[in-house]
């Protein structure tokens, strides 16, 4: 199939990548030269295992390529990826729905008739709907199909999670719509992947949810984790017992200083949004999101107290990124912890294998890189 995605970002990229691995031409779209550039000399702009390796490998391939030209990228394509970013607004922490609208007006002109439009950004539920009507007013042929298909990425693993993905979700008002959008996934199809056809809302509504229950999950452990202290046990064992458990699993129950990355705190604050918007409460939502955001204070205060003040101590830091394997630092509670550091007067030598260029981009030289 011919394909476009809009965005060449973290989402845009695997998927752009990924979807060419399935033996798809792909032209990838980004209003960034710089990263156009980079990226058709071979380069990813960011960290993720795996992920510049099969992007050269399809480059050879002819199955992709990367452009600033939006007329280029879209026209002839049978499906277009939205993938822009969707970030938190500062003020109230609601979506920010500014980069999907004006894609959906930028690229409605240049759509062929039977298109179908993929939402893969994380949205509040209702935005397939919008960005339909924005097509449409915008010029998109009136058969202009609008879906909504969203990732389950996880950063650090991402080519695996959308080459081996735990479930494929596709939110289509009609059956033979999904059908065509599924074709897309055909190896993964023919490989047997969990596929749940739902209506857009569903689909949409289901990011949200997961990504809040995981938040829920790590609060839990790390609440747990200030009671173990104060019974004197280790919390890995704590953490491990509960895990053993099926019904609970493992994963999401390694404490620490709270989650952080482009996900989970911008993810549960829009699902608050999305219930206000619909008068509902979560008041789970709600606590975890409360909890969270006073882990730091509570791990710097057990600093501040355990070495008598912290003015003139050297503290080190070991890890910068918000979790392993990648350079994203966005909501990282290293990055938070090392300016309530240095805002008392502490002297902070922080090293990470990845992001130490990420962090210096946002602490400068407040902070000695190891």
């Amino acid at each position: 199939m011919e394909i476009c995605v809009i965005g060449a970002g973290y989402v845009g990229l695997v998927t752009a990548v990924c979807v060419a691995e399935f033996g798809h031409n792909v032209r990838c779209l980004d209003i960034d030269e710089e990263r156009v550039q980079a990226l058709n000399d071979g380069r990813v702009p960011f960290y993720e295992p795996g992920l510049e390796e099969l992007m050269r490998k399809n480059a050879a391939k002819g199955r992709f390529d990367f452009t600033t030209d939006i007329k280029v990228a879209v026209s002839g394509a049978e499906i277009i990826y939205i993938a822009v970013g969707t970030p938190m607004n500062p003020d109230d922490g609601s979506v920010n729905l500014e980069y999907v609208e004006s894609a959906a007006r930028d690229i409605a002109r240049f759509l062929s008739p039977g298109a179908i439009v993929v939402d893969k950004s994380t949205v509040p539920v209702g935005t397939a709907r919008k960005v339909k009507k924005i097509l449409v007013e915008a010029g998109a042929p009136e058969n202009v199909q609008v879906v909504s298909n969203p990732e389950f990425l996880r950063e650090g693993s991402a080519v695996k999670d959308f080459m081996e993905p735990d479930r494929v979700v596709i939110g289509a008002d009609e059956a033979e719509t999904a059908e065509i959008v599924k074709t897309i996934y055909a190896p993964l199809v023919d490989a047997g992947y969990e596929f749940l056809i739902t209506s857009p809302e569903a689909a949409e509504l289901i990011k949200y949810a997961s990504n809040a229950f995981l938040a829920v999950k790590l609060t839990f452990i790390n609440e747990i984790a200030l009671l173990v202290d104060k019974v004197g046990v280790d919390v890995l064992d704590v953490a491990r017992g509960i895990g053993l458990d099926r019904r609970i699993g493992a994963k999401y129950l390694h404490p620490g200083p709270g989650y952080g990355g482009s996900c989970l705190p911008k993810d549960t604050n829009g699902l608050l949004h999305i219930a206000r918007d619909f008068d509902s409460r979560l008041r789970l939502v709600e606590t975890a999101v409360a909890v969270n955001n006073s882990l730091r204070d509570v791990l710097v205060e057990r600093v501040e107290k355990a070495l008598g003040g912290l003015d003139g101590k050297r503290i080190c830091l070991l890890g910068l990124a918000f979790k392993a394997d990648t350079d994203d630092i966005r909501e990282s509670p290293a990055i938070a912890l090392a300016r309530f550091f240095i805002d008392r007067g502490a002297r902070v030598i922080a090293y990470d294998p990845g992001a130490m260029n990420s962090a210096r981009r946002e602490l400068a030289d407040s902070v000695e890189y190891a």
